[in-house]
């Protein structure tokens, strides 16, 4: 297989490889970003070219930065957002230590 090339296809790859490390169906994927599920086919097929505010939410729903999906980070190691190892935790595993991290910065915010 060769490697992408343009823009719209490193995007495209590196969505379906970050939304698989995340093992997650890319109905799931839709949900946890606040898309449509065509729009993750469309995007992972080419077919669609997503917003600026459709990366954020996608790389915030895959716990990768925006660097990463769209090409400007090498790897997907040190791109994720919270910790090392962190590719070894399920979907649900990084939800629930996000909601501790909620927490944690309203109590803050509330002293």
């Amino acid at each position: 297989m060769s490697s992408p090339s343009g823009p719209g296809e490193i995007f495209a790859t590196r969505l379906a490889e970050a939304r698989e490390l995340r093992r997650l169906n890319q109905s799931e994927l839709a949900r946890k970003a606040g898309l449509q599920p065509s729009a993750i086919a469309h995007f992972e097929g080419k077919r669609r070219k997503p917003s600026f505010a459709n990366i954020l939410a996608l790389a915030n729903a895959l716990g990768v930065s925006s660097d990463y999906l769209i090409g400007k980070a090498d790897n997907i190691q040190g791109a994720t957002t919270a910790f090392r190892n962190e590719e070894k935790l399920t979907a649900d595993d990084r939800d629930f230590i996000q909601s501790i991290i909620n927490a944690r910065i309203q109590k803050t915010e509330e002293e």
